[in-house]
């Protein structure tokens, strides 16, 4: 380009206005091709350098982001591994293992004896707890959950605790269909023994759940065919029903109530066939104010079995189960939690119709806790029960 505009300034000298003027517009338009690649050539160094910088702060947000999340897990590590049964059946780290696989899993070792009045002592050590999940995540929209149990004195050999579908929108709308803990109770506890309202409460089955999540709003409702059926009802049909409400008005606050069209239903089996169904409610409350936490639940029936359904006591009046949990935690710092329990039912037979105790849970090392815990429990027959427990849980 140099030489061209030399060339032109010597042309000048020996040629008329018009003859130069003339030849240096032919050498412009010449010229503008070269121009304009070199612009274009510029501008896409720009917008890549631009792009590059994008992509980098990108990154590292990423990369920031996962080392805060890491660091909260650390620092606000509770002393537990679970307080809610949902937190248990998603155990582990879920690490990732593919694309779309993660993998993660719980371990419980616990050592325990129990005093019955008239009953002697009782004492083990076991594997109480093995649990295997597998998180599969199809793509944005569609994932899968899998989660093998193992219960030594229970569940042998291992059992397909859960193994569902969700399919989520980005409305706040998702669809979950399989084998699961349908949402009745909550069960929020800081004690290693499961709180009464959980053993009346607790129902997994296989069913089809709609969930809508809003705000400071989740409801649930679903769909599934329970184990308890009806004298009277020789069909085998999909007929029973839960609902659930769930609010988080603030953090550190979260309340609900949920409704099953049949609490017979529950793992519990309180009436396997039965001559009509009953309805069970529960409802709680979960606050959590600096380092001290408190919950709150009720379960039970609505209205009394018949007495040939359910009749623990044999007085000729059907029963109606239900039962209440009461705790309190302190977090002393991020590795020791102390929590104290009251606990009671009514028509709940075949545990203490009061129940009081404490535990202390502390965290050795990330994901692995050591726990203790005493209940003194007093039966509606006048027995006395007092329970120890100590607990090494892992999580990986």
């Amino acid at each position: 380009m140099k030489h061209t505009l030399r060339f032109l300034f010597s042309f000048r000298r020996g040629v008329p206005l018009p003859v130069f003027m003339a030849v240096a517009m032919a050498a412009a338009v010449a010229l503008l091709p070269t121009l304009s690649f070199a612009e274009s050539i510029e501008d896409k160094i720009e917008r890549l350098e631009k792009r590059i910088e994008e992509l980098e702060r990108k990154l590292d947000g990423k990369e920031q982001e996962a080392i805060e999340q890491r660091m909260e897990k650390i620092e606000g590590r509770q002393a537990e591994l679970h307080h809610s049964l949902e937190e248990k059946k998603a155990p582990g780290l879920m690490t990732q293992i593919s694309d779309k696989i993660a993998i993660g899993g719980l371990l419980e070792v616990e050592a325990f004896f129990e005093d019955i009045d008239d009953e002697g002592d009782t004492s083990d050590i076991v594997l109480a707890t093995m649990e295997l999940a597998i998180d599969v995540e199809i793509n944005e929209f569609v994932s899968g959950h899998i989660l093998f149990l193992w219960e030594e004195d229970g569940t042998e050999p291992v059992d397909l605790d859960e193994g569902y579908i969700t399919i989520a929108s980005p409305y706040g709308l998702s669809l979950t269909a399989g084998k699961m803990y349908v949402p009745f109770g909550m069960f929020n506890s800081h004690f290693i023994s499961d709180p009464q309202t959980l053993e009346l409460g607790e129902t997994r089955e296989s069913a089809v759940l709609l969930t809508y999540a809003t705000g400071p709003f989740e409801i649930s409702a679903g769909a599934f065919n329970g184990d308890a059926d009806e004298i009277s009802d020789s069909d085998n049909e999909v007929e029973d029903f839960v609902v659930s409400v769930v609010v988080t008005p603030k953090e550190g606050i979260t309340f609900g109530a949920s409704y099953i069209s049949n609490i017979a239903d529950s793992d519990i089996g309180l009436a396997p066939v039965l001559r009509d169904d009953v309805e069970g409610m529960a409802a709680f409350l979960s606050l959590e104010m600096g380092p001290f936490m408190f919950e709150a639940e009720y379960v039970g029936a609505t209205e009394s079995f018949e007495d040939l359904d359910l009749d623990g006591d044999g007085d000729n009046d059907g029963d109606k189960p239900e039962t209440y949990n009461f705790e309190v935690a302190y977090a002393v710092n991020d590795r020791l939690e102390i929590a104290v329990r009251y606990e009671e039912n009514d028509e709940f037979f075949d545990f203490p119709e009061e129940q009081y105790g404490v535990a202390i849970s502390y965290s050795l090392f990330e994901d692995v806790t050591l726990a203790f815990e005493f209940l003194h429990g007093e039966f509606e027959d006048g027995r006395d029960r007092d329970a120890g427990t100590a607990q090494l849980a892992v999580e990986f």
